[in-house]
């Protein structure tokens, strides 16, 4: 099992971040640009128990379905997403959003498993963990901008 955890602090409420993050629309505006997402289902309002389900495209023809279920939903504190289906073994995202003095420090938290044994481990050494930390790098720094757009 693999952990990922990265903060950025956004000079907004924690209720203004929460709500962005609660809305999966706003997926397609964070991500970075070689991945492109596509939202095939999504039960609304998000809670917890919703599904997900989104067809995400990268390299320009790489496509994979993923099929999310939310674990948690706290508002204005939490939001978890498990994957069901998808090209991971195991995948559990933690968005965690806390208050500090009226701005928010916002966590992505991953738990992740490779399939694949020895080729997964080896797959995830050379290029998959370069590839969450620049994608979560970019994330962050595009959330960042759009929530503190005036």
């Amino acid at each position: 099992m693999y952990i990922f955890e990265k903060s950025v602090l956004i000079n907004c409420t924690i209720e203004k971040a929460f709500r962005f993050h609660s809305d999966t629309n706003n997926l397609a505006k964070i991500s970075p640009d070689n991945i492109k997402v596509r939202i095939m289902q999504l039960d609304l309002p998000v809670k917890e128990g919703s599904h997900i389900i989104l067809k995400i495209r990268q390299f320009g023809f790489l496509s994979t379905v993923w099929e999310l279920v939310i674990k948690n939903y706290r508002e204005n504190y939490l939001i978890t997403d498990k994957l069901i289906k998808g090209p991971f073994k195991f995948w559990e995202h933690d968005h965690i959003f806390e208050d500090r003095e009226g701005k928010t420090l916002m966590t992505d938290r991953l738990k992740y498993e490779i399939p694949f044994g020895i080729f997964g481990k080896a797959a995830h050494s050379i290029f998959i963990k370069s590839q969450i930390e620049e994608q979560f790098r970019l994330r962050h720094e595009k959330t960042k901008a759009v929530l503190e757009e005036k």
